[in-house]
Parts: structure tokens; sequence; C-alpha cells
């Protein structure tokens, strides 16, 4: 309930009505994420995943978690009408190839990765199998991770789905020590993404921040 009302003042009090899966820079859509920066995912939040185990969203055994978060994949069910008109909403399966392509090189860092969406299990199992994809898939079809973070959603198909969003949290303490939200260039966005996730797997750069 909690994020179907967010998705509403989204849309309609703080939008224009326009059925969109991204943001602006400056919107208080944004602002909510900036503001994620520095508090902690709760403990217990534990989705099942596309190996078919349950998961934590923070592994445990990594000095850092990179946590997409994505709408939604063609694969193995077809994307609803009008899908692609929909600003932010496609590229989803780039995105996890981009991610998928680098994954060795976040592993080499400490860095696990994870993707999240609302898609089920199986259906995300189906593309994971498709698309060889190394990092496990969680299933937030309970909204369970989305209403703990009030994470940016759209509906489509009378379903709720995540937008865009990477955040990278610490291993130790959970921290969440940077946000990237509106993503558009997905490539620039994995590329940000496994930098700043070396510095907090290995801490020497700048501190936490919007990006």
């Amino acid at each position: 309930m909690l994020i179907g009302m967010q998705d509403w003042a989204d849309r309609w009090l703080l939008g224009d009505g326009t059925l969109t899966a991204t943001a602006e820079d400056g919107s208080a859509e944004a602002a909510r994420v900036r503001e994620l920066v520095g508090t902690a995912v709760p403990p217990g939040l534990v989705l099942p995943g596309s190996d078919g185990a349950a998961r934590d969203v923070v592994a445990a055994h990594a000095d850092a978690t990179v946590v997409f978060t994505y709408p939604a994949t063609g694969v193995p069910c077809p994307l609803p009408d009008g899908w692609a008109d929909i600003p932010g909403a496609a590229g989803c399966t780039l995105e996890n190839r981009l991610f998928r392509d680098v994954w060795a090189s976040f592993h080499e860092a400490g860095v696990a990765v994870c993707g999240v969406s609302t898609q089920r299990p199986d259906e995300q199992a189906a593309f994971a199998t498709a698309e060889k994809v190394p990092f496990p898939l969680l299933s937030d079809t309970e909204l369970r991770l989305t209403a703990a973070l009030r994470l940016p959603a759209f509906r489509a198909a009378q379903q709720l789905r995540l937008k865009r969003l990477i955040l990278v949290v610490a291993g130790a303490d959970r921290t969440i020590r940077h946000a990237l939200y509106p993503v558009a260039d997905l490539p620039t966005a994995v590329a940000e993404a496994l930098s700043l996730a070396r510095e907090v797997a290995q801490p020497t750069g700048p501190g936490p921040g919007l990006r």
C-alpha cells in the first residue's frame, strides 16, 4: 500500500502525470534516493533468487555489494504493449549483460553483485539461464526491499515495477555508500558502479554521495 501511494504521488503530485520509469536529476524523487546515502539496508531482507536460494540483499562474504534494480526483462515473458514508449523502461537486458561482462572485475575486487526486479523467481531463473548471468537475480514480488528503502517504482500492466537505480553498499555495516539515480547511460553507470565499489571495498577515494 505504501509503494502504491508513493507511486501515485510521484506521478500525479510531484510529476505531471506522465508514466515514466526514470526521473529528472533535480526531482523530489532523486532527492529521496539521495537521502538513502549513509543509511543502512535493514538486516533480514532475504529475497528468493534466480538460483533457487533465498539470499540476503547484502552479501555477507563480500567487502561491498552492488545492488541494481530494473523494471523487467522480456525473457521469458513478453513485455507489455507500449513498453518501449515508457521513458527509462527499455534496456534491462542490456544492463544485465553489461554487469555480466564485467562481473569478473567485481569479483576480483571483493564486490558482490545482485540484480533486483519485481518479476517472479522462475522468470528471473529463465532469463539468467538464457543470458548466462553469473550473479543472483533477486525477486521482490512482495515489495519488501522496495518498501524498506522507499525505492522509486512505477505501475505498468497492473504491476508495480522498480525503476532503474544502482546502490553501492558496504559489506561490514550494510551502509549505503553511493546511489546512482537516475541511470540513463548504462555503460557509464556500470563502469562507475565498479569504480565506486572498488573504493568502498578498499577505501582510498572520496566520501559517499549521489553520483
